[in-house]
């Protein structure tokens, strides 16, 4: 299968080297020695232009939100059929159907994953949108093996990973405030608590591997709650 991707930031680099083995890629990105570099270190071939990805008949958007809506109608002009995968979280799917033309299908495939970890290892849960229904076979075969796929209403995806974004952020700030009150002010404590405590016993949390100083902590906090 012939696939386009259009953006090679941080995500559009890890899609590039995870979807090489299983498609015919192709990328583009406006910063060329950026696209020069991912195309060279992925193995991957380098377009042109936006154009010459719409022949493939099938692209991958992995740029900003209003990138999204610009590629988009970049390509209604082009006047040709083609098949256009958003990954932008915060660009809806009625959006893309409001904003495409006649000829221009668009689907929505949302990552609750995070481009550094995934470059790590680690594989995201990934939602396709439940329609348009010809459309969610054919982005399934393409995103199968990048993560466990799951079908049913994408646009979900904005809120689960604003509500982790921010509660994560919010705990950081919390710990940091913390530790500055009592009076700790090395960076690298402030630092290690969050990135190895925190982040540690929260990759503890989803894996079910607590220790018993940590479980003792979680009974306490749900107790609070209640």
């Amino acid at each position: 299968m012939q696939i386009g991707l259009i953006g090679v930031g941080r995500m559009g680099r890890e899609l590039a080297r995870r979807l090489k083995s299983h498609v015919d890629l192709t990328v583009f990105d406006r910063n060329a020695a950026l696209l020069q570099a991912v195309s060279n270190e992925a193995g991957v071939r380098a377009a042109e232009s936006m154009e010459e990805l719409a022949a493939l008949g099938t692209v991958i958007l992995a740029v900003p939100d209003q990138e999204v809506i610009n590629c988009i109608k970049d390509y209604n002009h082009l006047k040709v059929p083609l098949i256009v995968i958003n990954i932008a979280t915060n660009v809806a799917q009625h959006v893309l159907e409001e904003t495409a033309a006649k000829q221009v299908k668009c689907i929505g495939v949302k990552f609750i994953g995070h481009a550094d970890s995934m470059a790590l290892g680690l594989d995201p849960v990934i939602i396709i949108n439940d329609h348009p229904l010809e459309l969610v076979p054919i982005a399934e075969s393409i995103f199968s093996g990048l993560g466990q796929v799951l079908i049913g209403k994408a646009d979900v995806v904005s809120f689960i990973n604003t509500t982790a974004a921010e509660k994560a952020l919010e705990a950081a700030v919390h710990i940091e405030e913390e530790l500055l009150e009592q009076g700790i002010t090395n960076p690298a404590i402030v630092n290690s608590a969050i990135r190895q405590v925190a982040a540690g016993i929260m990759k503890a949390y989803t894996e079910q591997d607590l220790g018993p100083f940590a479980r003792q902590i979680i009974r306490a906090v749900r107790a609070k709650r209640k």
